[in-house]
């Protein structure tokens, strides 16, 4: 994790939705097809406006987010500043046997171990507790169900505890709570705060020459840090800005995939059916399958809320982009098997950033 941040020039940092399409437009070997993406479309319509009342409440919820997710309490904040700095590779590659724990792997498998820590009385939403932590505790509080697999990069868990845990008792009080105080409540300022202050949500890399920052891990907490003040309309979120959430759980580019909304060249396919080596965060393939995977949702966005915006006034920008990635975590808990996952490159990511 020695991704310093680097000064650059305005000229040459490119931002969230603007660096997503600069890397769309010169991506090899991976592209969206308009046709596929506009069918993905109208077949999310179809299955919403079927039974509107039940699939949107249902969609809206947090069924499709962890089970473990804290009721929201005064301590839910920074629980979630912790699990989402902690939701990176979570898989390991095809042929290792996986981590998991509570019966489940990925982010579901990351929120049991986080809350079976917590009911056994060790408080890990509290950085005088994480920023002390030892590997050997964290090993225990990471177990798995069989004793015998390990949740992959202890390690560098271990390092981005201790990074933002020594951050927000030195600057914040000792709560994440003081961060989006300091941010006045408003999205952009506190994704903003995210990348200055905490190494692990330091989204940036170089494509063609330019500084990309994707903020993919940001604006994940981001949007649940809204999900929690929404009902007091105290946090301010520029829907403009908002990018989707789906990396929470990197498998659902599947979805795109199955669908045909993304394509991948032979050449591409080839190589990842032939190597076993995870993705690395910065390689130009990574960012082109980020980038174009993310640009294709805000594209269904765009042909979601063109349907919309007469029939449905009340769902505004944030709620049909939280519609949109809770369905696609639905086809991946409901439609694909292992097999499918496998298959798909974006299953296998070394990075801490998500």
């Amino acid at each position: 994790m020695a991704n310093k941040k680097k000064k650059s020039s305005a000229l040459d940092v490119k931002e969230s939705l603007e660096a997503v399409k600069f890397i769309e437009k010169y991506a090899i070997d991976v592209w969206i097809d308009l046709e596929k993406l506009k069918k993905f479309a109208n077949s999310i319509i179809r299955f919403l406006t079927e039974n509107k009342i039940n699939q949107m409440k249902k969609l809206l919820n947090t069924s499709f987010r962890p089970k473990h997710y804290p009721n929201f309490t005064k301590e839910t904040v920074d629980w979630l500043f912790v699990f989402h700095t902690l939701n990176f590779s979570l898989f390991y590659p095809q042929g290792i046997k996986q981590w998991r724990a509570g019966d489940k792997d990925g982010f579901y498998a990351l929120s049991f171990a986080i809350k079976r820590a917590i009911d056994n009385e060790k408080p890990l939403w509290d950085p005088k507790y994480y920023s002390k932590l030892t590997l050997n505790e964290l090993e225990d509080i990471f177990r798995s169900d069989d004793g015998e697999t390990t949740i992959p990069l202890l390690n560098e868990r271990l390092t981005a505890l201790h990074q933002i845990g020594n951050v927000l008792l030195e600057k914040y009080k000792g709560t994440f709570k003081n961060c989006i105080k300091s941010a006045e409540y408003n999205s952009d300022k506190l994704i903003k705060l995210l990348f200055d202050e905490f190494e692990p949500y330091r989204d940036e890399a170089k494509y063609r020459n330019k500084t990309v920052r994707l903020y993919t891990k940001a604006n994940s907490l981001v949007s649940d840090i809204w999900a929690c003040y929404k009902k007091k309309n105290r946090f301010h979120l520029n829907k403009e800005n908002m990018m989707s959430t789906m990396f929470i759980d990197y498998r659902s580019p599947i979805v795109l995939f199955y669908f045909k909304v993304l394509t991948y060249g032979n050449k591409r396919l080839q190589k990842f059916k032939n190597n076993d080596q995870p993705l690395k965060h910065g390689d130009a393939e990574e960012l082109e399958l980020r980038a174009c995977s993310l640009l294709a949702v805000n594209k269904i966005l765009k042909q979601i809320e063109k349907e919309w915006r007469n029939k449905y006034p009340e769902y505004n920008r944030q709620n049909i982009l939280l519609l949109i990635d809770n369905y696609l975590l639905m086809n991946i808990a409901y439609r694909f098997d292992k097999y499918v996952c496998d298959q798909h490159p974006l299953r296998y990511i070394e990075s801490v950033y998500y």
